[in-house]
């Protein structure tokens, strides 16, 4: 590969860093196809990232093709996510919580969460960004019964 493709693929790769989810799922779209369900930005980030080198590079090579293709049909890796990947919760549904005296509205999404104008992965990332600390997010809208 030539250095200015390599610099190229390089600035591609460092401009995913300043993109929120919604524009890395857009990207996604653009480039890919359908966007992965739930995923965090970070997440999305990183395949986004393997992608763009993969179709640069190549990719896996055949063997580990052949071996990633058997492993996804001797598993479930390929069943489409249920709604207990969203707690069981429907699309539409609004968890409420207060916290430093503001009180905050999630959104439950077909493919997520939305809240403060922004959609999200999951109800942790939400949490994390409210509090200021780690979270479970089922925990922190009392989805999930423990101790605070």
């Amino acid at each position: 590969m030539s250095s200015r493709r390599d610099d190229t693929l390089t600035a591609e790769i460092a401009r995913l860093d300043g993109l929120g989810l919604g524009a890395l799922r857009d990207l996604w779209r653009h480039r890919l196809g359908s966007p992965p369900r739930f995923a965090s930005a970070e997440l999305t980030r990183l395949w986004l990232a393997w992608e763009l080198q993969a179709r640069a590079r190549g990719g896996y090579d055949p063997a580990t093709r052949r071996w990633l293709k058997q492993l996804s049909k001797s598993s479930k890796a390929d069943a489409p996510p249920t709604s207990a990947a969203r707690g069981g919760l429907k699309p539409g549904a609004v968890l409420t919580r207060e916290w430093g005296g503001v009180t905050h509205r999630v959104k439950v999404l077909e493919e997520g969460f939305a809240w403060a104008g922004q959609n999200y992965g999951s109800l942790s990332e939400i949490a994390t960004r409210i509090s200021g600390t780690r979270w479970s997010g089922p925990r922190f809208f009392g989805l999930k019964q423990g101790e605070r």
